[in-house]
């Protein structure tokens, strides 16, 4: 296993903050949209899966019932 002196990894962080400036970031109201957006699919999302769920259960148990 290869360990690394103090000074590259101080170096690598350097690099890190250096590349970091260069991203261009988008404004906190895109962020806070994206993400109140993505909260709300996904909840959509299970929700549906919930009621799937629900109604192939029931399906199920009426099959059972049926048949034994």
């Amino acid at each position: 296993m290869a360990t690394q002196t103090p000074e590259k990894k101080t170096g690598y962080l350097t690099e890190v903050r250096k590349e970091m400036r260069k991203v261009s970031w988008p404004p906190r109201q895109q962020v806070i949209s994206n993400t109140v957006l993505t909260l709300v699919s996904s909840l959509a999302l299970a929700l549906f899966t919930f009621g799937f769920d629900q109604v192939i259960s029931r399906v199920l148990k009426v099959i059972y019932a049926l048949g034994g």
